[in-house]
């Protein structure tokens, strides 16, 4: 199993959605929007350049480019200055989760599909009313796959013979 992972997660810091902007931007065309604020007793005050890319079936989408690197994207991390996830160093929570939790999360939306109680040590429940056998199969094959591989890495984990 690899190391636990020591990164900072994005939801940590504050955000900047351009989706908050989106009434101001298509009124008029402005090439930036001023910000304003105080980040751990620093005021800053600067202005973050916007981008468009136009849509298939007409009018703009609009863009942050980033202070720092001048990716485009849509969302912006507060670290003092506002920049993209990239420059940040961020991670999504669940770049940062061990690969048993990923394990526990798809055996989750398994059983909440088929409506079964949470947890795998309660068993295999019935088919839920609508749902075809052959779905209903394959979701069992793959709930039991999945319950096989978490017990597995758990004694792996205690160090334990199979």
């Amino acid at each position: 199993m690899p190391a636990i992972a020591t990164a900072s997660n994005l939801s940590n810091h504050p955000k900047l959605k351009i989706s908050r902007y989106r009434d101001q931007l298509t009124r008029k065309r402005v090439e930036g929007v001023q910000v304003d604020y105080e980040y751990r007793g620093k005021k800053y005050s600067y202005s973050i350049r916007l981008s468009r890319t136009a849509c298939n079936y007409g009018g703009n989408r609009n863009w942050w480019l980033c202070p720092s690197c001048t990716k485009r994207t849509s969302v912006l991390y507060c670290a003092g200055l506002y920049v993209c996830r990239h420059c940040i160093g961020g991670k999504y929570g669940s770049q940062l989760e061990q690969p048993i939790d990923n394990l526990f999360r798809r055996l989750d939306r398994i059983r909440t599909r088929l409506g079964w109680q949470d947890g795998i040590a309660h068993g295999i429940g019935e088919r839920p009313k609508g749902m075809h056998r052959s779905t209903y199969d394959r979701l069992v094959n793959e709930h039991e796959q999945l319950t096989a591989k978490v017990w597995q890495a758990s004694l792996d984990k205690l160090g334990c013979t199979s």
